[in-house]
Parts: C-alpha cells; sequence; structure tokens
C-alpha cells in the first residue's frame, strides 16, 4: 500500500516539521567567517606580540620592584647589622650589638646623672649641670642608626670585653650575684628611699552618742604620739655647758644584702631612675625612647665591670703582702731667702762669684737659727722672698712636682731637698736661680695605709690593662685612620715658671678718678703719703687740682 503523506487535519498543512527542518538547518550549516587577508593576519600576529611584550615588562617591572624592596630590607635588617664593628679576642661587635650599647649608654648617662644630683643636691650650681637632662638624651636614642659610629662606646666595649677575657685567664670570673649585690651597696641608697617608722597615734574624743554612735563635738581633740619619740621627763637636767646639738644624719654603710635580696633591690632602683626619666620628660611632653631594660643593662654592664676592677686589684695588690711608705704625699715648709740677682750679661763665673759672696751670709744665719734664733722672726728681718716673708717664711703645701697649693711652682732643688728633710729639720743653704734658701719642714703629710693601698692598685690595674691591650687582638672595622700628631721634632722643652716662694699678694688697685672739666695733675711726693677726698665720694690717692671742681685734702 503506498504510503499516504501525513496531512493535517482539515486540508491544512503541518509547518511544524517546517520548523524543525530550519533548525536542523541552522544548527548543521554555521556561518562560515571571511578568511583573514595576509595584511590582516600580520596586523594580528603584531598586536598579539605587543600585548605580550607589555605583560612580560609589567612583569619584570613587578618582579624587579620587589626584588629591590627584598633586597633593601634585607640589606637594612640583616646585612647593615650583621657587619661587623669591632672586634676583640673571640668576641665580635656587630652593627645591632653596637646600637645596643649606644642605647645602654644613653641610659648610663642618664642614671649617673639622676646618681650626682642626689649625691651633690645642695649645691645648686653644680647639679643644675646634670638636673633635666634626659629631654635632650632621649632625643639622640632615634638618630642612633643614621648617627656615626662613637668611638667612646667602641672604646668602652672593647675595654671591658679586654678585661673579661684577660680576667678570665686569671681564673677571675664574676657572677650575677655579685655583680646585683655591688650594685644594690652602691646605689640602693640613693634610689630606694628608707622606711617610714610607724607612727602609733591615740585619738581622744569627746562627744555625745545618739543611737549609738559617737558624734563628736567641736572640742574634739586629737594627740598623735610617735612611738620613736621619748617624752621629756618634768625634771630634766641642764646640760653642762648648754644644751647638746642635735646630730645631722650621717650616711652610715649599710651591709651587703643577699642575693635574693640585691635581685630584689636592684628591680626597685630601676624603677626608681625610670621614674625619674618619665618625669623629666613629661615636664617637656617627650616620649620616653629608653626601656627599663635599657636601664637595667646599663647598669649590670657597669658594675660588672666595676666589680672585675676590684678582683683583679687585690689579685695583683694583696693586701695582706702591702708595704706601707712613709714618703710624703705633699709637704709644708718655711723658708729664708738670701736672694742673689746676677746682672744682665753676667758670665758663669760672675754668677759663681755672686752666690759664693751670698753663701757666707746665709751660712751666718742658719748658725743663729741651730743656736736657738726664731725662724719667723730672722724671716721676717732678712728674707728676700716677699710672698713668704709676712707670714714667717712660710711657704704652704707642695707636692713632689713642686706645685704649690697656693698656685706656685717651686725650683726642683727647693722640692727635692725638701722631702728629703725630717719634721722640725732645718736644711743646710740650697742654691737654686734665685739664691739660696734654708729651709725648715713643717709638716709631712703621708698618705693613709687604705690611700696607698687604693693607689697602688689603681697604677697596678693601669698598667695590667695597658699590657693586656698589647697582648690581645682589637681590630675596628673599617680600620681607622690613625690622627696626625704634631711633629714635635726640633721643638724646644717648655720649662716651668718657678717661684722663690708664694705669689705676692697684689693690693687692689683704688679707683681712678677721671675729671670731667679741666686738667688733672698728679704730684709724685703725695701719692703714698696724702689721700684726697673728692665731692663725689671717690678717695684716690693723688692730688687732683681741677679749676671748676673742688677738692679737699683729708687729714
Amino acid at each position: 500500500m503506498a504510503d499516504i503523506p501525513n496531512t493535517p487535519p482539515h486540508g491544512g498543512h503541518n509547518p511544524e516539521p517546517q520548523k524543525k527542518r530550519h533548525k536542523t538547518q541552522a544548527i548543521a550549516a554555521p556561518a562560515v567567517s571571511r578568511p583573514m587577508t595576509r595584511k590582516r593576519l600580520a596586523h594580528h600576529e603584531r598586536e598579539v606580540r605587543n600585548q605580550r611584550r607589555v605583560v612580560i615588562a609589567t612583569a619584570t617591572a613587578i618582579a624587579l620592584a620587589l626584588l629591590a624592596v627584598i633586597i633593601g630590607i634585607s640589606y637594612d635588617q640583616l646585612w647593615v647589622p650583621s657587619r661587623p664593628v669591632a672586634q676583640v679576642g673571640s668576641a665580635t661587635l656587630s652593627r645591632r650589638d653596637y646600637w645596643q650599647e649606644q642605647r645602654i649608654a644613653y641610659a648610663r648617662q642618664i642614671a649617673q646623672n639622676f646618681q650626682l644630683v642626689a649625691l651633690f643636691g645642695g649645691n645648686q650650681q653644680f647639679t643644675q649641670q646634670f638636673a633635666n637632662q634626659s629631654p635632650q638624651i632621649n632625643s639622640q636614642v632615634q638618630k642612633i642608626r643614621t648617627s656615626p659610629v662613637s668611638d667612646a662606646v667602641v672604646g668602652q666595649w672593647q675595654t671591658l670585653q679586654i678585661k673579661v677575657q684577660s680576667a678570665a685567664t686569671m681564673g677571675i670570673n664574676v657572677s650575677d650575684s655579685e655583680i646585683n649585690q655591688a650594685l644594690a651597696n652602691d646605689l640602693g641608697q640613693i634610689f630606694i628611699p628608707p622606711p617610714v617608722a610607724p607612727i602609733t597615734s591615740t585619738a581622744t574624743m569627746s562627744g555625745t552618742t545618739v543611737s549609738g554612735t559617737a558624734a563628736p563635738t567641736t572640742g574634739a581633740t586629737a594627740t598623735t604620739a610617735p612611738t620613736a619619740t621619748q617624752n621629756p621627763t618634768s625634771a630634766a637636767s641642764p646640760t653642762p655647758g648648754g644644751p647638746t646639738a642635735t646630730p645631722e644624719p650621717t650616711s652610715t654603710s649599710k651591709p651587703t644584702p643577699q642575693a635574693e635580696e640585691a635581685v630584689t633591690q636592684l628591680g626597685q632602683i630601676v624603677d626608681e631612675i625610670y621614674r625619674r626619666y618619665e618625669i623629666e620628660l613629661v615636664n617637656v611632653q617627650v616620649k620616653p625612647f629608653l626601656t627599663k631594660d635599657d636601664f637595667r643593662s646599663a647598669l649590670i654592664t657597669q658594675y660588672r665591670e666595676q666589680v672585675i676592677n676590684t678582683k683583679v686589684q687585690e689579685s695583683l695588690v694583696p693586701e695582706q703582702s702591702f708595704e706601707l711608705s712613709d714618703t710624703p704625699k705633699k709637704v709644708k715648709a718655711r723658708q729664708i731667702l738670701i736672694a742673689v740677682n746676677p746682672p744682665a750679661g753676667a758670665t758663669p763665673a760672675q754668677i759663681d762669684a755672686l752666690f759664693a759672696d751670698a753663701k757666707g751670709q746665709a751660712d751666718s744665719r742658719l748658725a743663729d737659727l741651730r743656736k736657738g734664733a726664731s725662724f719667723a722672726d730672722v724671716a721676717a728681718a732678712i728674707s728676700a722672698d716677699p710672698g713668704s716673708v709676712s707670714a714667717g717664711g712660710d711657704i704652704g703645701l707642695f707636692d713632689v712636682d713642686g706645685k704649690s697649693d697656693n698656685g706656685a711652682t717651686y725650683p726642683p732643688e727647693l722640692v727635692k731637698a725638701a722631702f728629703g728633710l725630717a719634721l722640725n729639720t732645718l736644711s743646710d743653704p740650697i742654691r737654686t736661680q734665685f739664691g739660696w734658701h734654708i729651709l725648715e719642714v713643717t709638716e709631712r703629710q703621708v698618705p693613709t695605709k687604705d690611700e696607698q693601698l687604693r693607689a697602688a692598685r689603681t697604677k697596678a690595674l693601669d698598667t695590667w690593662l695597658a699590657s693586656q691591650r698589647a697582648a690581645i687582638t682589637s681590630e675596628r672595622f673599617p680600620p681607622q685612620t690613625p690622627t696626625p700628631t704634631a711633629d714635635t721634632t726640633g721643638t724646644p722643652t717648655v720649662v716651668p715658671t718657678y717661684l722663690p716662694g708664694p705669689p705676692t699678694q697684689v693690693p687692689t688697685p683704688l679707683p681712678t678718678l677721671i675729671p670731667t672739666v679741666g686738667t688733672v695733675e698728679v704730684t709724685p711726693a703725695l701719692i703714698a703719703t696724702s689721700t684726697v677726698a673728692v665731692t663725689s665720694t671717690v678717695a684716690v690717692t693723688s692730688t687732683v687740682v681741677a679749676p671748676t671742681s673742688t677738692a679737699t685734702a683729708a687729714p
């Protein structure tokens, strides 16, 4: 049977197959793009290459920027801090270590300022140099990284390292407890306030009771009786010679604190120093840049070196084997000077002849003194030293270098003879450039045992440190260029200006009258014998002749 086409009813056609056919055709036959010409293809390739270049350049720039940042951070945070500044033996001071050393150096300076202010608080002129210095020092802390390396700070570090390493070879080591105890012993009395004595108060109230409550009246009295004060007796006997003055409080040395107590006191000292530091900054509204750890490290470093010094000194100069010396540190003497004044251009032979002539007079006066003549009377009669003649020949105290307390420098011949004389002993005539001196030593200041021991240990420590500097390798990075020194070749040695005795007291000059009218004539004969009183109430030792002013001679 023949196929009958599927026709829609009512003789109409079915549009759905057509829609499907159109849809099928649309899917099956996509639009074909037009082929690119060679020109368009070349342009497209250029655009792709340009875009690729832009991407690569951008990525490279970003990578280089990141690399520069990483290098900069590494240089600033890793390379620079790790660079060596100095080396002593096996110890190396890096730049990062130096920055911390500089911080604790500033902290140490502030703490020492507070210490000086506390010790010399009564001297305002002295303490004003050290008070309120914290803001200025604090401002330098922020500049540590950008400031040049301080030779002083590096030198302090090198010195400490030399002492630590050299002391270790001697078997000397310092513990934390020893540092804390020395620190607390020295600074505890300054920065730890003394405990306040308890006060017992007894209050006596008079009042009425209202509803079980004591209501004080306006006549209530309170009596406070400190327990530390003794009540005086009614029949106190007077002290012979008047009342006894209350002694001023003196700073008594406290026993060295134990290890645990020293740790506690160290914390209290650091807290007090930091409190004073903050107070000085608050007064000028400045933010603190140092921390408590900086102050703690500063004190510990300082006292580590101090304890090492003490132990090395005790090892070098033991007290048991130390021998005392009777050599005086200073002597006090009086003299009689027989002056010799050679004329200008005199030959050595002529000068010797003048001294020989004067020697006879000196021997004669010495004989009189040994027979019992008064030294002061003879000095007043014939001594040619104007600075000491009015004081009985006393020339004061002077040391082995001839430097006197009164500012004079005495000739070495006189000084040598004085230090060789026993107390209250007359010398033979001593020749100096001024003439012949007859000396008598009236005082010899011999240092005490503690003073001699301290001086000997200080000298021994200096000598030991100098030898250790030469033995231990110590370097600076970069190497320091030595400061050129002035060429002293051919420079003559400066000879000090010696004096035969104390400087002569120069009288204070009287004011000079300058007349405003007329002329002034001074009569030489009246300069030293008369006094002229002028109406302007100024007195001068001269005669004033002024046509328009009146001068009245005073009797």
